[in-house]
């Protein structure tokens, strides 16, 4: 139909006339005034969204991320492109923490208990007065005998909590998985830091990694996923060789080039062999001057005749003879650098772990890839002296003492 002045003027009066009609079925009054802080209609559009940029205190590796939030409440969760670690990617635990907040079981507020104690007995107070109050006179009567429970904390956090502790006369705890202040105290030990480091995976040529399920739950699988994604398939480069040394089919070694199953709690015994190798074999960087130490010879003690079998390899594992495996491993690792190897998860986790993850990154050493691109990346320290940069975590003989005083009601 042709739209001539007179058409569009009969529709528009259709249209008004329709309006009117139809204003009954039209949405309720206030529909839109009043809002629900769980349950908002969906067919809310009104408003603008905005955008805050954050940590994610879920995943243990603190990625930077940004939050959409609308008529004040958070909507979408997802990395920060400007952030180092993630530069815009994000973990499924971070986009999970929309669910944490508005969980219907979450705690919203401060508890009392109202039952005797070890009961799990409490009761929802609010803030003001009673929660402010109830926990001022305890910090009162009791701050000198309190301990503050936090996770790692590090930078200006670390200090508020610290001197918030120290204030009262407590303490200030740090609590992390028994598997992580292991690998700490290894980096400690092994680099002198005691911030974690970071292992340059997307200019890596050669990832030798023990016990490490770095693409799936150790650390910072998201920066460490980004890295090898350029490690296989990055622009001007070859694709790298990759080996998991695992007791566990984990996702890490699915990805692998070759997954070596060994004995648990032997990784340590494995990496010394590869030392053997390429200190016997003049396969180390020229840097380093060891040849007839003390050292070089403790490690005959470990070369792949004696361990293959204490470890477990058999043909079937290794493809061949297990002796000849080892040390081809040994040469192709020292050979195609840069190379880097990675420790941590199960390859720590048992009593001799310590000892396992030192021997495992003291090869870096060996091959020269300790602060140089495709190795072991240190962290600098903090530009101040009085904020740390690494998280501060109790140990395992603090936090037994502090068991202990909480059972005899000193704590």
């Amino acid at each position: 139909m042709k739209l001539t002045r007179r058409n569009f003027l009969a529709w528009a009066g259709l249209g008004a006339v329709g309006a009117v009609a139809c204003e009954g079925f039209g949405i309720r009054e206030g529909e839109f005034d009043i809002q629900s802080p769980v349950r908002l209609p969906e067919d809310l559009v009104q408003g603008t969204d905005n955008w805050y940029a954050s940590l994610c205190r879920v995943c243990p590796s603190c990625e930077g991320i940004i939050v959409r939030v609308m008529e004040g409440r958070a909507k979408k969760v997802q990395g920060n492109p400007y952030f180092p670690t993630n530069q815009g990617k994000s973990h499924v635990r971070c986009e999970s923490g929309l669910q944490a907040l508005y969980h219907p079981d979450r705690v919203p507020s401060p508890m009392r208990r109202s039952g005797p104690r070890g009961s799990g007995q409490f009761l929802p107070i609010s803030w003001q007065p009673n929660g402010m109050d109830t926990l001022k006179n305890a910090l009162q009567s009791r701050g000198r005998n309190s301990v503050m429970i936090t996770e790692p904390l590090r930078g200006h956090l670390s200090v508020v909590a610290d001197r918030f502790a120290s204030a009262i006369g407590g303490e200030q705890l740090g609590f992390e998985t028994l598997d992580n202040n292991t690998y700490r105290a290894a980096v400690k030990n092994v680099f002198g830091q005691d911030t974690l480091p970071d292992f340059d995976l997307e200019h890596s040529n050669f990832i030798l990694s023990f016990g490490a399920d770095f693409l799936s739950t150790w650390q910072s699988p998201t920066r460490f996923g980004r890295g090898y994604g350029e490690f296989r398939q990055g622009e001007q480069r070859d694709r790298g060789m990759f080996y998991q040394i695992d007791s566990r089919f984990s996702m890490t070694a699915a990805n692998a080039d070759k997954w070596l199953p060994v004995r648990p709690g032997w990784e340590g015994y494995i990496a010394l062999s590869l030392a053997q190798v390429i200190l016997s074999e003049g396969l180390y960087t020229s840097d380093l001057n060891i040849a007839g130490s003390a050292g070089a010879q403790a490690l005959d003690n470990f070369r792949p005749e004696t361990v293959a079998p204490m470890a477990g390899l058999t043909a079937e594992m290794t493809g061949g003879d297990p002796v000849e495996f080892l040390k081809h491993l040994a040469r192709d690792f020292a050979n195609t650098r840069p190379a880097v190897a990675i420790g941590g998860g199960s390859a720590g986790a048992g009593s001799n772990g310590l000892f396992n993850l030192e021997a495992i990154y003291v090869l870096n050493y060996l091959v020269g890839s300790v602060g140089v691109e495709g190795g072991v990346r240190l962290n600098p320290d903090s530009p101040w002296d009085d904020v740390p940069t690494a998280g501060r975590v109790g140990s395992l003989d603090d936090w037994e003492r502090i068991t202990e005083q909480i059972r005899s009601g000193e704590t």
